[in-house]
């Protein structure tokens, strides 16, 4: 066995000097032993420290984090107070008597804002504190991590090369606080879901998309987004309260307006969270509500179709300065004749290669799983309705076998739901020549 080095803090130096005592020849287990005494006696000084700081810091006076500018301010400083409490205390003493305290903060704040007559507008920053609130409580309820103390150090891993942090607690990431009854996280998940809802439908608070994104997050944490369809008919149809009047007046939106459509990342968030729950008619008026409407289609127009129109309309302008300015190196022909001929083969070099580009892009079919489109579907619509045609591939996917040689051999009434949903939207489930051995 090879001797080792223990070494010392020299006394007698300020400077972090280090004196080496003597060569001693030790064995394995001396050295284990080594390792872990250096280990607990640098537990033992963090415990220390801790303690000395937290007496340190109630003693001190809390500073303000941020100035409220609510038009309940109370409420919001004690919401605001009881989030930093919950923040911060860790994720294994979040317990029932600490979930209560929250959750009373947050009715006090939620109350605060549907005491409010009609006539009177909420500000979105309380709406969006109040579900954002509702969501901390439900993930640190539902889904929080748990911490997991480590009963002691084994001599096998202290040599495995483990730090001095191995000695507090590993959290895992999944599992929920397990002092926490399952009936009152299920009481808890009613209140967050009654509460998030009445928010939402009350009619001084305006939906905006961070006000949806947040409450389909919220539901979707808790597991019953059985509301949502309704929150995003609410999103694209409820009164719109007009700027500058008092009383507040209300207009009504046009739901097919552009602006009405749910983003597509909510939109999946909240078609996720219906495939989890295995609800098929939920996950269909999900569908319906979001990706099917004519908002969503108009939507889709301007971002992703109306930037390459508007380059394909200024290309002859483009394409005819460039032709006389190349005109002018040659002189084999009049200058007109030559500008003429350099913008008809230019703009007709452009024109092919961007029909060429949009039949590759409307006809291209990778994607496609389970689900595609009937023959004699027009291009346009092909890619109108694309984002349609991937979620119903979702669901399908979800409902149906998961081994490739197995598909269409499903049964039941939601299959055949499914199935007759899917072909009255121009579309075919499981066509016959593109499974697997039918080529």
């Amino acid at each position: 066995m090879r001797p080792y080095i223990n070494w010392i803090q020299d006394p007698g130096n300020q400077k972090s000097s280090m004196k080496r005592l003597r060569y001693r020849a030790g064995s394995l287990c001396q050295l284990c032993e080594f390792i872990l005494t250096q280990t607990r006696r640098k537990h033992h000084l963090t415990s220390c420290y801790s303690s000395l700081a937290g007496i340190t810091t109630q003693q001190r006076r809390p500073r303000k984090q941020f100035t409220l500018r609510s038009e309940h301010g109370e409420l919001v400083r004690r919401l605001n107070a009881s989030t930093r409490r919950f923040k911060s205390n860790n994720t294994s003493n979040v317990t029932q008597t600490l979930v209560e305290q929250r959750l009373y903060a947050i009715e006090q704040h939620i109350q605060g804002i549907l005491n409010q007559k009609s006539e009177n507008t909420v500000p979105e920053k309380d709406a969006l504190e109040a579900l954002q609130a509702l969501q901390s409580v439900a993930r640190a309820t539902i889904g929080a991590p748990v911490v997991e103390k480590k009963d002691g150090i084994t001599p096998a891993s202290a040599l495995l090369g483990l730090d001095a942090n191995t000695s507090g607690p590993s959290i895992s990431q999944s599992s929920p606080p397990q002092d926490i009854p399952p009936q009152y996280k299920t009481a808890v998940a009613v209140q967050v879901i009654k509460r998030a809802h009445d928010i939402i439908k009350h009619p001084g608070v305006f939906i905006s998309p961070a006000i949806l994104k947040t409450y389909v997050s919220v539901q979707a944490l808790v597991g019953h987004p059985e509301t949502l369809p309704e929150a995003f008919i609410l999103y694209a149809s409820k009164p719109i309260p007009k700027s500058n009047t008092s009383p507040t007046q209300y207009k009504s939106p046009n739901p097919n307006k552009a602006s009405s459509a749910v983003p597509l990342p909510v939109a999946d968030t909240a078609l996720s969270a219906a495939i989890e729950k295995k609800d098929l008619s939920l996950a269909l008026a999900i569908i319906d509500t979001t990706v099917c409407t004519a908002a969503f289609h108009r939507s889709k127009i301007i971002r992703r179709a109306l930037p390459p129109l508007t380059g394909f309309a200024l290309a002859p302008l483009a394409v005819y300065t460039l032709a006389s300015q190349l005109s002018v190196y040659q002189d084999s022909m009049d200058t007109t004749m030559a500008t003429n001929v350099a913008f008809a083969g230019i703009l007709a070099y452009v024109g092919f290669t961007a029909t060429i580009g949009i039949v590759a892009v409307t006809t291209s079919n990778d994607q496609m799983d389970r689900v595609t489109w009937a023959t004699g579907m027009p291009l346009r619509e092909r890619w109108l309705r694309e984002e349609e045609r991937a979620a119903l591939d979702r669901v399908a996917g979800a409902w149906g076998f998961r081994e490739t040689w197995r598909r269409g051999e499903e049964e039941g009434r939601e299959w055949e739901e499914l199935r007759e949903w899917i072909g009255r939207r121009g579309m075919v489930l499981d066509r016959v020549e593109l499974m697997e051995g039918m080529e």
